[in-house]
């Protein structure tokens, strides 16, 4: 990488799609130092990822075992403070694989699966009734990024506020150890964002995260119960109009699965 003491890396046109593709100057966090970060895009995106499977398939095992004990020894650093993760059994075995996409949901499974084949700077906010699987997918892409070896933060927002309201939680983590975090994640996951009750505090706390992932173009993947004018009464203008630009809205519709279930339970008792 370009130190930030020469002149910005001249812009270059793809071959493939025609797109031009610039960067920015970054702060490495704690050092005075900065680098260069090109905003590819999903052509070379793409190109890059199949570069780094083949460097993958050509390293020795004891080579890819020590690359990945490094990963997850790094990852540590976000399952210490948020632990929800390691701590659903559920949440382990909804992958790509066991999502079962019902009417309203197959549109929207594709298009997350997609997102995970380039591991685009944008994220997304999937929207929808409870029930329909909106945790399921943003889960699965979970999974996807850990096997890639791409940093997470996972929570929900209930309990990402739990863990920084200091009367409740005198151990937690700090707003600056937390903001680092979504800084410095490759992948950062909101899940149930409008269920909590939107506080002068709460809506600050959001606002702020929101807004580290925004300036630093991190990711965010979010999912709601709400609509966008729902959310937006839940949350304000400013976070929404953020998690609008920083990538697309797609609804997961169909009926509630666990309403499902237990109908099904009970026919099957009846």
């Amino acid at each position: 990488m370009p130190s930030s003491k020469g002149p910005d890396p001249e812009s270059v046109i793809c071959e493939r799609c025609g797109q031009r593709v610039d960067g920015e100057w970054q702060s490495v966090p704690h050092m005075s130092l900065r680098i260069w970060q090109w905003h590819f895009c999903a052509c070379m995106q793409a190109a890059l990822a199949y570069q780094a499977a083949r460097r993958e398939r050509g390293e020795l095992p004891e080579q890819r075992r020590r690359r990945r004990e490094r990963f997850e020894q790094g990852q540590a650093a976000w399952w210490t403070v948020f632990p929800q993760w390691l701590r659903s059994t559920r949440a382990q075995r909804q992958t790509f694989a066991t999502f079962e996409p019902r009417p309203g949901a197959a549109a929207t499974l594709a298009k997350v699966t997609a997102w995970t084949h380039t591991w685009p700077s944008h994220g997304f906010l999937l929207t929808g009734p409870v029930g329909t699987g909106k945790s399921h997918l943003v889960r699965a892409v979970v999974h996807a990024a850990l096997a890639a070896e791409r940093h997470v933060l996972y929570t929900s927002t209930p309990y990402l506020l739990e863990r920084l309201r200091p009367d409740a939680r005198p151990d937690g983590p700090s707003m600056e150890t937390v903001l680092d975090l979504h800084y410095r994640a490759d992948v950062v996951v909101w899940d149930d964002l409008g269920t909590e009750k939107p506080t002068e505090w709460v809506l600050d706390r959001l606002y702020l995260l929101v807004d580290t992932c925004y300036e630093a173009e991190r990711p965010m993947l979010v999912t709601s119960n709400y609509g966008l004018n729902d959310l937006k009464d839940r949350v304000g203008d400013r976070i929404v109009s953020r998690l609008l630009e920083m990538g697309p809205v797609w609804a997961v519709g169909g009926d509630d699965a666990r309403v499902q279930i237990a109908r099904a339970r009970l026919a099957g008792v009846s």
